[in-house]
Parts: structure tokens; C-alpha cells; sequence
């Protein structure tokens, strides 16, 4: 088989739908490798991708333009599948390797990197799917071998979903303070990353979960998957519901949503003392009375994805414990652009993995 032609779906212009192309690859240099793709998650950020960048709110878009992405884009970065070709100086990468690929890439040389913490580079983002050439393709080309972990006896499909929604959901509850049993926490949104997060409080913490969310399908889901408690963020009262509902223990809130309105949602219902975490770039303006902060001793973080350590982590856990696995819908590449229609319609329960 010819491992150096990729058959790519990629946009070539802002907003426009994705189209096939062709590339050649060179041959791998140094500790670089090459994947073929055997399945690719899809994730709503690539919806913001495909638009040019992200509400920053006050009629602001921020610019992936500017922020080193040139078209056309094969978008794409929960890639999972096998190692076919590898560089001169790769050591522990061979062919026949069954990976997912770690996406969140920066300059892969500052301490940042070299701990484990790409995503976080100062240096300026490579990110796969986005900087890089990702998923949407039979092949994709990965700087270094480091980016590759193993996934062992994991099904395949469900394991590429751990490169964004498994690690920006397990990166973001590990942020939350240590709960006991009498402790809540919120999920706010609960699409495909939201529904993770759903699913491994459920098998990891003590606290009861309410899940949130207008769309009745994915409310009732989340109580398959764990959730004590659901509701809709839209039905009048919504916080004064919550709030009841949990007798105002509420430790943490995990916005996956990221809007106006879902963050001012978490800091109404979070207890005194309790932690907002916000994930979401649906965008906007993060909005509250700066008296808030210190008259309910509360934290606000953000979460962005998480660590190639997290998710060597996630990984290894989930092939050590039964954890609940979310909806997955599995449709072949050609079907890329219904299956971002659907996601940006609603229409998605849980995850949608692309097979090329």
C-alpha cells in the first residue's frame, strides 16, 4: 500500500463545506511517523475551526488565521490507528503499532513540552487538526513518536475519543476539589465531552452529579450514565431548581458549554467555597459582580484539553476499570460534512468517529 499519498478532506476556504484532496508525503524525517487512520472523532470545536476562530465576545472572533492556520484545513484530532512508517531515529514507535495520536502539539522543546504539558507552549501551537494536518484522512503525519500511546486491548473507536473528549473531561474534574459523598457536582452541557465527564464522575468520584442541558435525548442519557439528578437549563428558575434540589451543596460546576449564560449558571448554583470550572468555547464575555468572588470565596479556573501525561493516564485506567462508555455513532469519512451538520444542529448523542 502507498503510505506517502494522503487522501485528505479538508476546507479550502473559511466556512466553506470540507472537499477531497490529495498530498504527497515526503518520507519521514528523524523521529517523525506515520499513521493511517482507522477511525477520527468529530468534536464541536471543530465547528469553531471550520468558522475561522472563536467568539471572544463584544462582536470580537478571534483568528486561527492569525494564529498560524493556513488553508486548506484537514481538521481532525481525535485520531486513533496504526503505525506505518516511522523515521530514521525512532526507537520505540514500530509498524503495526496500534496508537491514538496526542494532537495538542507546541514547540516539543521548551520545559512546557518536554513535561508533558503541549498544550500549554507559550512558544505557539501545532496542534493536529488545526496548525497540522489531522484526522479527516487516511494518513497523518506526527512530528514525533512521543505523541503515540499505546491502546492495548481498548476498542479502537472508543479510544481516539480519549485524544480530546476523554482528556478535556478527565483534565478538567481533576481540577475540582476532593468531594465526599454528601457533595454534588454540575455538568453543564452534555454533549459528547460533557457526557464523558458525566460518565467518569459516576466511576471515579463520591459526589452526586447533576447533568444539565436543554435537549431531553441527552438528559435522559446522562442518567443512564450516572447522573442523580438532570435539568434544563431553560425551564424557568433553573438555579433556584438546582440549588433546592441539592440543598445548596454544589461543590463544582464544569461548564462545557463555555457561554454567557452556562457560566453564569455555574457561579449562581456553586456553593460558597466551590470551584467553577469553564471548558466550553461556545464564547462570549464571562460576566459576575467582582463582590461574588470574595462573598462566596469561590474559584473560577479554565481547563484546556489536558497533558500527554493525562492521557497515558486515561488510558491505562480505562483498561484497568469498567468505565461508562459513552454513545458512539460510527460513519464512513465521506460523511464528514453531515456529520459536522448534525453536530452543529444538535443532533448528536454522544460522539460521531469517522472511519476513512
Amino acid at each position: 500500500m502507498d503510505y506517502r499519498c494522503a487522501h485528505r478532506w479538508a476546507f479550502p476556504k473559511w466556512g466553506a463545506a470540507l472537499e477531497p484532496i490529495e498530498e504527497t508525503l515526503p518520507a519521514p524525517a528523524g523521529r517523525e511517523v506515520t499513521i493511517r487512520v482507522t477511525h477520527c472523532g468529530i468534536c464541536h470545536s471543530d465547528l469553531h475551526i471550520q468558522a475561522g476562530g472563536f467568539d471572544m465576545g463584544g462582536g470580537k472572533l478571534s483568528s486561527l488565521e492569525r494564529a498560524g492556520t493556513k488553508l486548506p484545513v484537514t481538521m481532525g484530532h481525535e485520531i486513533g490507528g496504526e503505525v506505518v512508517e516511522v523515521g530514521p531515529d525512532v526507537t520505540d514507535a514500530k509498524v503495526g503499532d496500534r496508537v491514538v495520536v496526542y494532537p495538542w502539539l507546541g514547540c516539543g522543546e521548551c520545559p512546557t513540552c518536554l513535561s508533558g504539558n503541549d498544550h500549554l507552549c507559550n512558544k505557539g501551537a501545532r496542534n493536529l487538526g488545526i496548525q497540522l494536518p489531522g484526522g479527516y484522512s487516511d494518513l497523518v503525519r506526527v512530528p514525533h513518536e512521543r505523541y503515540l500511546v499505546p491502546v492495548g486491548t481498548l476498542d479502537p473507536a472508543r479510544a481516539a475519543t480519549f485524544a480530546c473528549a476523554g482528556i478535556t473531561a478527565y483534565g478538567a474534574i481533576r481540577k475540582l476539589p476532593e468531594a465526599e459523598a454528601s457533595d454534588w457536582i454540575a455538568v453543564i452541557g452534555c454533549g459528547g465531552v460533557g457526557m464523558t465527564a458525566v460518565a467518569l464522575l459516576s466511576a471515579l468520584s463520591k459526589a452526586k452529579v447533576v447533568a444539565i442541558d436543554p435537549d431531553p435525548a441527552k438528559r435522559e442519557t446522562a442518567q443512564r450514565y450516572g447522573a442523580a439528578l438532570v435539568v434544563d437549563p431553560g425551564s424557568a428558575d433553573a438555579a433556584r431548581t438546582i440549588i433546592k434540589a441539592t440543598g445548596n451543596n454544589v461543590l463544582g460546576v464544569v461548564d462545557f458549554v463555555g457561554a454567557e449564560s452556562s457560566s453564569a449558571l455555574g457561579v449562581a448554583v456553586v456553593r460558597r467555597g466551590g470551584m467553577v470550572v469553564i471548558v466550553g468555547l461556545f464564547g462570549g464575555e464571562f460576566r459576575c459582580p467582582v463582590p461574588m468572588f470574595p462573598l462566596k470565596s469561590m474559584a473560577v479556573q479554565g481547563s484546556y484539553v489536558a497533558g500527554l501525561n493525562e492521557l497515558r493516564e486515561l488510558i491505562e485506567l480505562a483498561q484497568r476499570v469498567t468505565l461508562p462508555e459513552i454513545p458512539l455513532t460510527l460513519r464512513p469519512l465521506a460523511e464528514v460534512n453531515r456529520s459536522l451538520e448534525d453536530l452543529a444542529a444538535g443532533r448528536v448523542v454522544g460522539r460521531v468517529v469517522l472511519q476513512p
